[in-house]
């Protein structure tokens, strides 16, 4: 995957502010407010530099290896404050990328950039810090044969949910007397069982495949990317502080990829 993500260059989209889930202090960002700004990077193909290598986050599988190569920043992003426009600046970082399904051809997809002197708007604050992105990506062909059987499977499973909610909906109306209620209640418990569990593996493949064209976008070289992911900082927990947790500060999109425009002399 590596190979195939090298020389992109994507426009991403990002958004920072309050998400659910987020362990920020409860002031952070209250409001509700967002600092939004658009960011242009090109996952290259030269190594990162060796402190980089290091984040844990961004390691890979005995499969994939542990190499990380770098992430540059193309233009220099800004928004809008009670201050007038604001630049962002953004340094290089990394990026790298595991396995997670052989089957599904699913990919752990993560990286960062630096953004030494932060941003703020209003209460939203992005630390003066290391910004790490987090998403998803599948590898395809061009028939893109593995999610056409995906999807098969997918209506399977989901004509199967609908007759057994027909089936249910006959025994509770077709049910008068006492033993034919006890037969029926008997039937029924059954049935939502096995309801119960072709949700899950509904759930399971909606998660595994790239399944949802709303929530994906294709990219170069054959990959598709989750279109949104989500942008975390990291603080150190435990007794000695050497625990790693990752607070969401925000979400980011890819909005397009291009071309380097850049003529060759």
């Amino acid at each position: 995957l590596l190979s195939r993500l090298q020389t992109i260059q994507a426009e991403l989209l990002l958004s920072i502010g309050r998400v659910p889930g987020t362990a920020m202090p409860p002031e952070w960002a209250a409001s509700g407010a967002k600092l939004g700004f658009a960011l242009e990077v090109e996952f290259t193909n030269d190594m990162c530099e060796y402190e980089m290598s290091k984040e844990k986050l961004l390691q890979g599988d005995a499969l994939m290896g542990s190499t990380l190569m770098s992430v540059e920043p193309l233009n220099e992003p800004s928004f809008v404050s009670t201050n007038g426009k604001e630049i962002v600046q953004v340094l290089p970082g990394a990026y790298g990328c595991q396995l997670q399904g052989i089957e599904s051809r699913q990919y752990a997809f993560r990286f960062f950039l630096d953004f030494p002197e932060g941003a703020k708007r209003n209460d939203v604050e992005l630390p003066s810090e290391r910004i790490y992105f987090v998403s998803s990506c599948w590898l395809t062909d061009d028939e893109g044969a593995f999610i056409g059987r995906a999807r098969e499977r997918r209506d399977d499973i989901e004509n199967s949910i609908q007759q057994i909610t027909r089936d249910l909906e006959e025994l509770e109306q077709g049910s008068s007397g006492f033993l034919q209620k006890a037969m029926a209640f008997r039937d029924s418990v059954d049935l939502v069982e096995r309801r119960a569990k072709f949700k899950l593996q509904l759930e399971e493949m909606e998660q595994k495949y790239p399944l949802d064209e709303a929530s994906i976008i294709r990219g170069p070289n054959n990959i598709i990317f989750a279109k949104e992911g989500m942008i975390a900082v990291k603080r150190f927990r435990g007794t000695l502080g050497t625990r790693e947790q990752y607070h969401w500060v925000g979400t980011f999109s890819f909005n397009d990829f291009f071309e380097d425009d850049e003529e060759d002399e």
